[in-house]
């Protein structure tokens, strides 16, 4: 057991730190969501209707886009420096592996969340009353579930012709549930609502987060294979 924590900490440590040297990573995601946060304040105006509708819409659209940057570089430097082969020939479990790239993964996009969200509360006046720990939770919820999957899809195209339009064509179909449950989640963070429909959208997210991991977990080693 000290063993498997031990790996999945030095390769989530060594993910994390190269992420934060190689500045174009979040210098590219940053400047994206600065983009597109710029764009929607201009484009949704004072209609306070329209507010309410797009905006928990609108943070996960440029969460899950920028990340989409993040995910598409993932394995793409670890293949162009040759580093890959190196960490499959260490005696190690490929599933091992597969949680170290999620969690560095999803260390770094919190990381730039953490700068995005003020931001965006800078940008449209988002008044969080005091729910700042429920935001924090399923913001954690929805990344970890998107990095799950999307760990493994970038690990599948990381070789193929056009894995820049691939990662994105086959990641967003399958983040369905997932999206739908946290924007309706954040929807209640931001304005409030019943309790009994976001207790199901909670339970719809972190089932959809513990199978989309355990199914990643178990096939990673195959998707390495081939």
């Amino acid at each position: 057991m000290i063993e498997f924590i031990r790996q999945i900490g030095i390769l989530t440590w060594k993910d994390v730190m190269i992420d934060i040297r190689r500045k174009e990573n979040f210098l590219s995601m940053f400047l994206f969501s600065l983009l597109t946060l710029i764009v929607f304040n201009f484009s949704i105006g004072e209609d306070p209707k329209l507010f309410r509708l797009m905006i928990p819409g609108i943070i996960w659209v440029v969460f899950l886009m920028a990340g989409v940057l993040g995910l598409s570089k993932a394995f793409i430097q670890e293949i162009e420096n040759g580093c890959i082969k190196g960490l499959l020939l260490t005696p190690m479990d490929r599933g091992n592996l597969f949680l170290g790239k999620m969690l560095g993964t999803t260390i770094f996009l919190t990381l730039v969340q953490s700068l995005i969200v003020p931001m965006f509360i800078l940008f449209f006046g988002v008044n969080l009353s005091g729910n700042w720990a429920v935001l924090a939770l399923v913001m954690f919820a929805g990344t970890f579930g998107f990095t799950a999957l999307g760990t493994l899809l970038a690990g599948m195209t990381a070789t193929l012709r056009g894995r820049e339009m691939l990662l994105p064509i086959l990641l967003f179909p399958l983040m369905t549930p997932n999206l739908i449950s946290v924007v309706h989640i954040t929807a209640y963070v931001f304005f409030g609502g019943e309790w009994d429909e976001v207790l199901s959208w909670w339970k719809l997210l972190i089932s959809f987060d513990i199978l989309i991991a355990v199914v990643s977990y178990l096939s990673f080693e195959f998707i390495l294979e081939e």
